[in-house]
């Protein structure tokens, strides 16, 4: 699952400065090329293109089509850290891709927006598939938005070695109301119920115990989560908006979790928008976590990646959205062009875990996206 958690941590597009209560559908296209690596030798390459096309007044036909090419460093070593005279080499160098394919429509007309899809990817190890679909409702005069979102997938491993079973499936829903409290400012609450159940761990992440048996990662085959979320919006003046928005996690392997999203934008002139922003994420571990060098081949539920551990992360980016001059683009309408790009950098606290597999005591990576995008 590691490849499917690298390729989650590319950071989202840059949001509006204005306050947006249900997005409407677009009629265009979008390339997106998207980046990160980390001091662990993990890498993903991401380029993709996005199309959404309008077929009559009230239906949109969507598609989002791309290939990642992922890399990630993986080792066997003694529960106890080696040495950093006597590290081995970790084969962060091999690239595999996985091709993930989106589709979906969209009904759009007067206050209701409906969107149904599906979702598949193939790479060598894993294929993906979920049907995703959402419900906004607009009323009080545009003022609030109702939403609703359900999303379940359908996976399997293709493993080199035998599981338990080969199954993976998560299942998510999402309640939100989104209030307009005056002009300038807005709310959004929002409850998310998450449901996992089949193959949960990495099929490849292991452990040499001290007695020199191997071990893999195996974590309980359910797993039940809700998350609630607030997020306000508020502009500073007219072209400053201040975003803010807290979660708190909290599932049944007892991982507890808070994050915390502080979001500035600011517009510098009609043709560019600048933001900053910073992200604090904490959890506790989970029940079954403990040392590595205390596992023995007769526990039942093992955990390596630090993910299942107590940790801290923060997050630093810059965003910008350019919108090219008249005469800049020959024969073209340059309004219809928007150029974003975005960069972060993300560190992780010190883990033994983390040191254990990549040999460094904490992670640190930059990841980027640029997109272009082009309304019809």
């Amino acid at each position: 699952m590691t490849r499917k958690i690298l390729a989650l941590l590319i950071v989202c597009m840059v949001i509006p400065v204005w306050p947006v209560l249900a997005e409407k559908p677009r009629d265009g296209m979008s390339y997106i090329f998207s980046f990160y690596g980390d001091n662990g030798k993990n890498l993903v390459i991401a380029p993709s293109v996005k199309l959404s096309k309008k077929l009559t007044d009230t239906y949109y036909l969507g598609a989002n089509v791309g290939v990642d090419a992922i890399t990630s460093a993986t080792m066997n070593a003694s529960a106890t850290p080696p040495p950093a005279d006597d590290e081995e080499e970790g084969d962060g160098g091999n690239f595999s891709f996985r091709f993930p394919l989106s589709l979906w429509l969209t009904y759009d007309k007067d206050d209701d927006t409906l969107t149904a899809g599906g979702y598949y990817s193939y790479e060598s190890t894993y294929i993906g598939r979920s049907l995703f679909a959402a419900y906004t409702r607009r009323m009080n005069l545009n003022n609030t938005a109702l939403g609703i979102a359900y999303s379940h997938s359908f996976d399997n491993w293709v493993p080199d070695r035998q599981l338990p079973t080969d199954r993976r499936s998560e299942r998510s829903l999402d309640l939100s109301v989104t209030q307009l409290l005056s002009p300038k400012r807005s709310v959004q609450f929002t409850y998310s119920a998450l449901r996992s159940e089949g193959f949960l761990a990495q099929p490849t992440d292991s452990l040499i115990t001290n007695a020199s048996a191997t071990i893999y990662s195996n974590y309980p085959e359910q797993r039940k989560g809700n998350a609630f979320a607030v997020r306000f919006v508020t502009l500073l003046d007219d072209p400053t908006s201040l975003h803010l928005q807290y979660r708190y996690y909290r599932d049944d392997w007892h991982i507890r979790s808070d994050t915390t999203n502080i979001e500035l934008y600011r517009e510098i002139s009609p043709s560019l928008i600048v933001g900053l922003r910073y992200r604090y994420y904490r959890q506790s571990a989970a029940f079954f976590a403990k040392d590595l060098d205390l596992y023995t081949p007769g526990d039942l539920l093992v955990a390596v990646d630090y993910r299942m551990y107590a940790f801290q992360s923060n997050t630093v980016g810059a965003s910008a959205i350019l919108k090219p001059s008249e005469g800049f683009l020959s024969g073209f309408d340059p309004d219809r062009f928007k150029l974003k790009l975005s960069a972060d950098i993300y560190t992780t606290s010190k883990h033994e875990n983390i040191q254990y597999r990549y040999h460094t005591d904490r992670l640190t990576g930059i990841f980027t996206t640029i997109a272009v995008d082009y309304d019809f």
